[in-house]
């Protein structure tokens, strides 16, 4: 028997040869620019291609790559998944999308509420 395992998504937005993310891949992925992506992260303008290790920046890519991946799993489509995550407004936060959640720190708030939507415990 030949099995082909799917490659994660988190390897998707990977920097070839590296063990972090990519700002570029991930920007590209969600529609940000460059100097868009550092003001969502927080970080100078800079940061994403002079230094795209930087703590503060990773942090920020992983928790949207981690929303993205609960996110993914419920709509069965990336694509779908990413459009939600910067356009829909979410009731339970104050009408304010996921992605803006993320920016503010509150990623694993996120992740249980679109769990518990999944359960059909909130909506």
């Amino acid at each position: 028997m030949n099995t082909v395992l799917q490659q994660p998504l988190v390897e998707r937005f990977r920097e070839p040869n590296t063990p972090y993310l990519s700002p570029a891949r991930i920007g590209d992925f969600f529609g940000f620019q460059v100097q868009e992506l550092a003001e969502r992260a927080h970080v100078h303008r800079n940061t994403p291609t002079a230094r795209p290790q930087a703590p503060q920046l990773q942090k920020y890519l992983r928790d949207m790559v981690r929303v993205l991946a609960v996110a993914a799993e419920m709509t069965g489509d990336e694509q779908r998944a990413a459009f939600l995550l910067r356009n829909e407004p979410l009731r339970a936060f104050g009408y304010k999308t996921a992605d803006a959640l993320v920016q503010e720190g509150r990623t694993d708030a996120v992740i249980a509420y679109l769990e518990s939507l999944a359960a059909g415990a909130a909506g």
